[in-house]
């Protein structure tokens, strides 16, 4: 009995971190992306600008948000996550959802409210949250363009943190952040159309 629940478990495990990563990723997209949310996990305490005044729940908070963005970033990219997210049977509203849960800049305003000589914290957050909304919808709407449409809003929202001035417990945020989203998960703009939607590779067994 104890075997079985240990196989349906590892079943529901691996399942979900193939619908994570997309079922056709091999070692490479594996391995690299458990090893960026390790970093991520690492070294996002390290990089903040208030790593002395970090509480031991904030930097807990903040590594479990670093491995979800650093890890997405790096996925979302890669072409096994791309094809999965772009198959027939997912639709522009999925992606609208996927986007829609991702309220990461609301919670570094919460962090980042008694920073001093800097814009009111939460219109920093609605500004790169509906930005980032507003570009999803862009590119999901505008299929025929999504590769530069990707890679051209996924600039423009790093521009847009550096204007309104990055966060000071995350300093990374931006780019990571919009890379994940936009130029990975809604545009899939490093991978053609062919590399997208061709059959998989399927390997004979002799």
């Amino acid at each position: 009995m104890a075997d079985w629940v240990s196989m349906g478990a590892r079943g529901r495990l691996r399942r979900a971190w193939d619908e994570f990563v997309g079922p056709e990723a091999g070692p490479v997209e594996n391995t690299v992306t458990a090893g960026l949310s390790v970093l991520g996990a690492v070294a996002a305490p390290r990089l903040s600008r208030r790593s002395r005044d970090l509480s031991t729940v904030e930097s807990l908070t903040l590594r479990a948000v670093a491995v979800d963005l650093w890890g997405g970033a790096w996925v979302n990219n890669t072409r096994a996550c791309t094809r999965w997210y772009e198959r027939p049977a997912a639709s522009d509203v999925d992606h609208l959802k996927f986007a829609v849960l991702h309220v990461h800049p609301f919670l570094f305003a919460l962090w980042d409210r008694d920073e001093p000589h800097r814009m009111p914290v939460w219109l920093w957050a609605g500004a790169h949250y509906g930005y980032m909304m507003a570009a999803t919808v862009a590119i999901r709407t505008a299929p025929r363009y999504r590769r530069p449409l990707g890679a051209a809003l996924t600039v423009g929202g790093i521009a847009l943190d550096r204007v309104l001035g990055p966060s000071r417990i995350a300093p990374w945020f931006g780019p990571v952040y919009y890379t994940k989203l936009l130029l990975g998960h809604a545009g899939a703009s490093l991978w053609p159309d062919r590399a997208l939607y061709e059959p998989p590779v399927r390997v004979a067994v002799e």
